[in-house]
């Protein structure tokens, strides 16, 4: 049994008996689909966290399911369960459900709606929801579809960036309930300042440059605040903040907290065996192993230069100490 199945597996409670004598309400208003979003920047574990959730058998794990319409169709890109997304089993069945009766041009234009209203301003949701606001339709069906091959109730996004969250938002048909995901700015930092070379079979579809710090930093703070906006759309009790490195030192403590705000229980569990990536559509490359444990990285303590450190910390000081994370290193790390 997987590591975090384990810790997930809820205590359901007998489904009830069906009458015979009943018939469903053909008329009936379909309930809103349940979205657990993931919203924060990168390198911060989200994808970590899209595969942890997605061990409980009532959520589904979707990945980066904005890039779906945006480059993961269009170039057969792979899936987290090893196979391409147009060969993928359920990626498969889920795209030929949202095809169905719609024109040959859907995911272009699902694409270029996207750029026009997954954006933190939202001029583009206004302009949508003149016209009839058909984007909002098809985003709806997609994840009715998702719900329905995976037989999971709740679907997790990881697309991170909020702009998209604020759009699902004002979607009548989708019940919207966000993560924050914040890591220590420096270790994010630390992190993007490397180059990953392109492996399209391991999760890398192109060459990712070094990013500056500076860069690093300041959008680090423009996501998280916009995130924090996000939160305050979405309402009380309808979000949570995680950070990084208390999801990583007790992920059932982490776990148990998303669970319960989507209406989900998890169970404790013995720490250890590994999770199995399933269908997550798009993220990190680490989505592409066969098994991961979860386990901290915070090299950036002992490897990043004290210089570029205290340079990132100058940058970010504000929300370092509105998450609960010191200025300074520990002197235990600086060896």
């Amino acid at each position: 049994m997987s590591f975090v199945r384990s810790v997930l597996s809820p205590l359901r409670d007998p489904e009830p008996a069906i009458d015979p004598s009943r018939e469903p309400n053909a008329h009936a208003t379909p309930a809103r689909v349940k979205v657990l979003y993931i919203a924060g920047y990168g390198r911060s574990g989200t994808t970590l966290l899209d595969i942890a959730l997605g061990e409980h058998p009532a959520v589904m794990g979707g990945g980066e399911i904005a890039t779906l319409a945006r480059h993961v169709w269009a170039n057969d890109e792979y899936c987290a369960c090893g196979a391409s997304v147009r060969a993928c089993p359920v990626w498969r069945e889920i795209v030929t459900d949202w095809r169905a009766g719609e024109p040959p041009t859907l995911i272009d234009d699902y694409r270029r709606a996207q750029e026009r209203t997954e954006t933190i301003l939202g001029l583009g949701r206004i302009a949508e929801r003149w016209r009839g606001d058909a984007h909002a339709a098809r985003t709806v069906k997609l994840l009715r579809a998702v719900v329905a091959r995976s037989a999971r109730p709740v679907v997790v996004d990881s697309s991170k960036l909020p702009g998209r969250a604020l759009a699902l938002a004002a979607m009548e048909g989708i019940e919207l309930f966000v993560v924050h995901v914040v890591r220590d700015p420096r270790g994010v930092a630390w992190s993007l300042n490397k180059a990953i070379k392109r492996q399209v079979d391991k999760g890398v579809q192109r060459e990712l440059r070094p990013k500056p710090l500076a860069y690093t930093a300041l959008r680090w703070s423009i996501v998280n605040l916009a995130t924090e906006w996000l939160c305050r759309r979405v309402g009380p009790g309808r979000h949570v903040r995680v950070r990084y490195e208390e999801f990583v030192a007790d992920p059932p403590a982490t776990l148990a907290r998303i669970l319960t705000l989507v209406g989900e229980r998890p169970v404790p569990s013995v720490l250890g065996a590994p999770m199995v990536p399933q269908h997550q559509v798009a993220g990190s490359r680490h989505r592409m192993q066969s098994a991961i444990t979860i386990a901290s990285d915070e090299r950036w303590k002992t490897a990043m230069p004290r210089l570029r450190r205290w340079w990132v910390t100058l940058l970010t000081a504000p929300l370092l100490r509105r998450y609960g994370y010191a200025l300074g290193v520990p002197a235990e790390d600086e060896s």
